[in-house]
């Protein structure tokens, strides 16, 4: 493995690190009643990550901060939620098993099922525009890697073949590209393919000085830019391209870590993780990156994971 393709591996776990520390560091906090039994296409919001109950979690609320609903509950890291187009159902990453596997639940946090049964780590679920797929990373054949399944974890299908690793998948809003981070020309770069993984384009030329962070690409609702956050000098900050790759942008410049940006339903506002108050909070901008602010305010880490109408 080389250098920059074991910083990727390494940046994959940043996540699952900061949350076992959180575990580890937060009491507990307040209360908060478990989901009910309801479907998400009338309510939306985001979904998110966070250790703010002693434990990491699923958990969902508005946009404006209200609606605090915790989706999980056990003694596992439960991670990077993503929901299914018809908001009934939520695909995560839990070691809930002992290992890391993608598993499945309706929003009302019922009907728990494990999908992915290797003994791989397998993580970073995302659901198909049209709910019948489910793309994921695995290292089940020793490298990070692509894969796509069944709604139900039939079919898994392997996307991504090469000597690096390839992380950070997110469909295009009609499903028929898929963008991801790969480090198979040395660099973790974004490109894009076709949804069967054929007809790889590299998108970005990183500088020495930069590395583009392999766990969260977004897609604009309109499919013509990608939002992402790289490291630039050791600061990371959201940057947007266009989706040929011309024009990229700078949203944030600050001291603090700025990270995983998630597109509003609307297109027309970009939220993300900063560290910038002296921990993990979700905040919101405009896409042009004015009007910041903040949305959380807990102890414990919050990180994004999902928005949806």
């Amino acid at each position: 493995m080389t250098t920059s393709q074991a910083c990727v591996a390494a940046a994959l776990t940043t996540r699952l690190i900061a949350v076992s520390v959180v575990v580890n560091s937060c009491g507990g906090g307040e209360a908060i009643a478990p989901a009910p039994d309801q479907s998400l296409s009338s309510i939306g919001g985001v979904l998110f990550t966070s250790g703010r109950n002693g434990n990491v979690d699923i958990y969902r609320m508005a946009i404006d901060g209200s609606a605090l609903t915790r989706q999980t509950s056990n003694p596992a890291i439960d991670q990077s939620a993503d929901w299914s187009s018809d908001g009934f159902r939520i695909a995560f990453m839990s070691n809930l098993s002992g290992h890391y596997a993608v598993f499945v639940m309706n929003t009302s946090g019922r009907g728990l099922t494990q999908l992915t049964t290797t003994t791989a780590d397998d993580g970073f679920p995302r659901w198909s525009p049209d709910g019948s797929r489910i793309l994921f990373t695995s290292n089940r054949d020793f490298t990070f890697e692509l894969y796509v399944m069944g709604a139900d974890g039939t079919n898994p299908t392997r996307l991504t073949r090469n000597s690096g690793n390839n992380t950070g998948g997110a469909w295009s809003p009609d499903g028929s590209r898929i963008a991801f981070v790969s480090t198979r020309d040395g660099s973790p770069e974004i490109y894009v393919m076709r949804a069967d993984g054929t007809d790889p384009v590299r998108l970005t030329n990183s500088t020495a000085n930069a590395a583009i962070h392999g766990d969260r690409l977004t897609w604009s609702p309109d499919g013509s830019r990608i939002a992402f956050h790289a490291y630039v000098g050791g600061n990371a900050d959201i940057y947007v391209i266009n989706a040929d790759g011309t024009n990229p942008t700078r949203l944030t410049n600050d001291p603090a870590r700025d990270r995983f940006p998630t597109w509003s339903p609307d297109g027309r506002q970009i939220a993300f993780t900063s560290d910038r108050d002296g921990d993990d909070e979700i905040y919101l901008m405009n896409v042009d990156g004015t009007g910041q602010m903040r949305l959380t305010n807990s102890p414990g880490l919050d990180v994004l994971d999902s928005w949806r109408r």
